[in-house]
C-alpha cells in the first residue's frame, strides 16, 4: 500500500482535510481546515490518531458501580441514567472527534442493546471499555470485553454454567466479533468453547459486578480447533489467536476498511493490513496509520460511496458550521432523540449483528427526519444571532467576493465531498440565493456581503443544500 504523496492531480487541500475529517471524525470547521493546512497529510494524521490513543476516559459518573438496589433507591428509574449516557455519548462525539469515532465502530461490533441488558452502571462500564480499547490490541480488546457485565448479560454468560451450558456468547464470539459466520470453526467448536466459558455467574448483589464462580465452571476436557485441555477463558482466547490469526486479521481487516473507504471491498489493500495486523500482534494503531495515510484513502475513486449514518449527518452539520444557539436548547438531548428517530440510537443497534449502515440508513421514512433536523438546526442557530451566518460566508469566500456562482461553488465544495454540481441545481442555488434582492444590484455591483440581506440569503441556500442527495454521502 503507497503511502499518500501530494501532486498536482491529488493535491494536499481543503478538499483532502474535508476527507480526513469525514472520514475519521465528525466534520471540521474553517478554523481547522486553516490550521491543518499547515502541516503535512502524515503529521495531521498522526496527530489525529495519536490525540486519540493518549485521550482519558469517560469521567465515570457517580453511579458508575451502583447495582439494582441503588438505582432503585435513587428516587429515578433507569432510563434516566440511560439518557444520561446518551447525551454524554453525543457531548463526547461532538468533542473528541476520531477517539468516538473507533468507539462507535466498535460499538457496532461488539454489540449491546442497553434495554436488554438493563443496569446504567453496566452500560457505562461498557462505554469505558470500548474508550479505552478502541486503538489499542485487539486480543486484549476482545477478552475483556467478553467479561465485560454488559456483554455477560447480552449474550448470556451469566447463564452459562456446568451442566446447563449457553452456547450464545461462544457462537457470537466466531461468528460476530472474530471470524466472520460459517468461517473456521464448527457446532462442535461452539459446544466446546461454551463449556470453556461457563463460570462467570457469580455476584454479590442483584446487578452488582459478575465475578468468576469455580463452583460453576466446567472442569471437564474440552477439544477446541483441534486442542485438547482442561481450557477456560483465557485459553479460548490464546487458541483462537494462535490457530486463526489469518481469518481474524482478515475479517477485522475488512470491516475497518468497509467502515473507512468503502462497501466494496479492494482485498489487495486489505491483505496489507491484514498482514500490518499480524506483525504487529494484533495491535490496531499500525493498521489505522497504514490505511489512513495510504494513496487509497485520498483516492477520489473513494469519495462520495459511504452515506452519512444519522450521527454523521447531525454531528457534522453542527461541527462544521460550528454555530451557536441558544442557551435554553439541549442540544445533546436533540441528538439522541432525532438520532433515535432516523433508526441509530445510541447502544441500542438494531440486532446482536448492529447497524449495517449505508443504504440501510435511507429510507421513505428516515431521509424527510434528516431534512427536519437540518432545518431545525438552521433555525436554532438563526434564533441565536443570524449574522453569524454572515460571518462564515465572509469567512469561507473572502469578504470582497461579490460573484454569486462563486460563493454557490465554495460553499458547495466545503459541504460536499467532491462531486459537481448539476446544472439545474446550480440554477435553483442562484435563485434561492438571490432571493428577493433586485437582480439589478448583483449586476451594477451595488450588492455586497456586507448588506442587510446576506444572513438570509446563506441560510436559504444552506436550507437548499442539506436537502441535495449529495449531502447524504461522504
Amino acid at each position: 500500500m503507497k503511502p499518500y504523496s501530494p501532486s498536482q492531480k491529488n493535491p494536499w487541500d481543503a478538499r483532502q482535510i474535508n476527507l480526513i475529517a469525514r472520514r475519521l471524525g465528525f466534520g471540521c470547521s474553517l478554523s481547522d481546515i486553516a490550521l491543518f493546512l499547515n502541516f503535512t497529510p502524515s503529521a495531521v494524521i498522526d496527530d489525529i490518531v495519536e490525540g486519540a490513543v493518549n485521550m482519558e476516559t469517560t469521567e465515570a459518573p457517580e453511579w458508575s458501580y451502583w447495582d439494582n438496589k441503588q438505582f432503585n433507591n435513587s428516587g429515578k428509574n433507569k432510563n434516566y441514567y440511560h439518557t444520561i449516557l446518551q447525551k454524554q455519548a453525543f457531548t463526547d462525539i461532538t468533542n473528541n472527534g476520531f477517539r468516538e469515532r473507533i468507539a462507535l465502530f466498535w460499538s457496532n461490533h461488539f454489540v449491546v442493546e442497553f434495554r436488554d441488558v438493563n443496569q446504567p452502571a453496566y452500560l457505562y462500564q461498557y462505554y469505558a471499555l470500548l474508550q479505552t480499547h478502541a486503538l489499542g490490541n485487539f486480543k486484549t480488546f476482545i477478552s475483556e470485553v467478553g467479561l465485560a457485565p454488559a456483554m455477560l448479560r447480552y449474550l448470556n454468560g451469566f447463564e452459562n454454567k456446568k451442566n446447563n451450558p449457553n452456547e450464545n456468547y461462544a457462537r457470537e464470539l466466531y461468528e460476530l466479533f472474530s471470524l466472520g459466520e460459517g468461517n473456521g470453526y464448527t457446532q462442535e467448536d461452539i459446544t466446546e468453547t461454551a463449556r470453556a466459558l461457563t463460570g462467570y455467574n457469580r455476584s454479590k448483589t442483584n446487578g452488582g459486578i459478575i465475578e468468576f464462580n469455580e463452583n460453576t465452571y466446567d472442569k471437564g476436557s474440552k477439544t477446541i480447533f483441534g486442542q485438547t485441555g482442561n481450557w477456560g477463558y483465557d485459553d479460548v482466547i490464546n487458541i483462537l489467536f494462535q490457530e486463526k490469526k489469518d481469518i481474524i486479521a482478515n475479517f477485522i481487516c475488512t470491516k475497518i476498511y468497509r467502515y473507512f473507504i468503502s462497501p466494496k471491498a479492494d482485498f489487495t489493500i486489505i491483505a496489507d493490513m491484514a498482514k500490518t495486523f499480524k506483525d504487529n500482534q494484533f495491535e490496531l494503531l499500525p493498521v489505522m496509520k497504514q490505511l489512513f495515510k495510504s494513496d487509497h484513502f485520498f483516492d477520489s475513486e473513494n469519495s462520495n460511496v459511504l452515506i452519512k449514518s444519522p450521527i454523521d449527518m447531525m454531528v457534522g452539520l453542527h461541527h462544521s458550521l460550528s454555530f451557536q444557539y441558544k442557551e435554553n436548547v439541549d442540544m445533546e438531548l436533540n441528538f439522541r432523540n432525532k438520532c433515535r428517530d432516523m433508526g441509530q440510537e445510541m447502544f441500542s443497534p438494531d440486532d446482536v449483528a448492529g447497524w449495517q449502515c449505508n443504504q440501510d440508513w435511507i429510507n421513505s421514512e428516515t431521509l424527510p427526519k434528516r431534512w427536519e433536523f437540518s432545518d431545525y438546526l438552521l433555525i436554532k442557530y438563526w434564533q441565536k444571532n443570524k449574522n453569524q451566518f454572515k460571518t462564515f460566508i465572509k469567512a469561507l469566500v473572502g469578504v470582497k467576493e461579490t460573484d454569486v456562482k462563486t460563493i454557490i461553488i465554495k460553499l458547495k465544495e466545503f459541504m460536499f465531498c467532491p462531486c459537481d454540481i448539476k446544472a439545474e441545481e446550480m440554477a435553483d442555488a442562484i435563485s434561492i440565493f438571490k432571493g428577493e434582492v433586485p437582480e439589478n444590484y448583483f449586476e451594477d455591483g451595488t450588492w455586497s456581503l456586507d448588506d442587510e440581506t446576506v444572513p438570509r440569503q446563506v441560510y436559504e441556500l444552506l436550507r437548499f443544500f442539506v436537502t441535495l442527495p449529495e449531502f447524504q454521502l461522504k
